[in-house]
């Protein structure tokens, strides 16, 4: 059977997280969907997680070496909003340090199994879970990196965009959902939603400028979309972006 592989950039919302399980995800969602309406293919998705629009260059280059017809190129607002002051990495206890490369070369090692290992449930269990892991402790390290600007962050998408179109793959900008702030945070700024409008924007406008499929997400916030005392989606929420995303990529006839 044919492989048609879709490569999913992006946060927690891509990787998945505590609540909502490794085949719940949007990308999942997504690529069951697709799989129902193509069996002739064999659906594979291919998450990869960034924390900070300057990694964006070097996930591309990650995902296309796995020759994806697809790049989902996830936009989220939260990153105008995190971060701080730079973290030197250095700087930090010896056994964080450790912890950090360790967790790096266990995704690098899981992916490359993972690759070899096709149709395995088993070795995609595993691969998932410890990307999750892999999130979940290296999220708190990257949170402190320098904010991105949002110029700066579309100078990234849009360079991003630009590879991929070079290498003859689909992409496809999601723009970011309204956001959820009714649960107690620190440090949020009280223009928060006009970051996020902001990035919105930024998202329809560098998907227009290279002529990618733009997934528009801001309106499908509704009841039960969050998990309790969370801004992250729940599994219905991942369950409506999911088959919001299948839906386009069908319409379009990219997959």
């Amino acid at each position: 059977m044919t492989p048609l592989r879709i490569a999913f950039l992006g946060q927690c919302h891509t990787v998945g997280y505590a609540g909502v399980p490794a085949d719940s995800t949007f990308p999942e969602v997504c690529r069951s969907a697709v799989q129902a309406s193509r069996p002739q293919y064999r659906v594979e998705i291919d998450p990869q997680p960034y924390y900070h629009p300057a990694e964006l260059r070097e996930v591309v280059r990650t995902v296309l070496r796995h020759k994806p017809k697809v790049v989902v190129l996830e936009v989220v607002g939260w990153l105008t909003v995190s971060g701080e002051t730079p973290l030197d990495l250095s700087r930090l206890p010896r056994g964080i340090r450790n912890t950090w490369q360790r967790v790096r070369f266990m995704r690098r090692a899981t992916r490359f199994v993972a690759d070899r290992t096709r149709g395995s449930e088993l070795i995609h269990h595993v691969r998932t879970s410890t990307l999750e892991l892999a999130s979940s402790v290296l999220r708190p390290l990257m949170r402190e990196m320098p904010r991105a600007t949002l110029a700066e962050y579309e100078t990234c998408v849009a360079g991003a965009l630009t590879a991929i179109r070079a290498a003859g793959v689909t992409p496809v900008v999601q723009g970011p959902g309204a956001a959820s702030f009714s649960v107690d945070f620190q440090h949020i700024p009280p223009d928060i939603m006009e970051r996020y409008r902001g990035v919105e924007a930024m998202a329809r406008r560098v998907a227009s400028a290279h002529s990618a499929i733009y997934v528009d997400r801001w309106d499908t916030v509704a009841g039960n979309f969050f998990l309790p005392g969370s801004p992250r989606p729940s599994m219905r929420g991942h369950s409506v972006w999911g088959h919001l995303l299948a839906d386009h990529l069908l319409r379009e006839g990219v997959v």
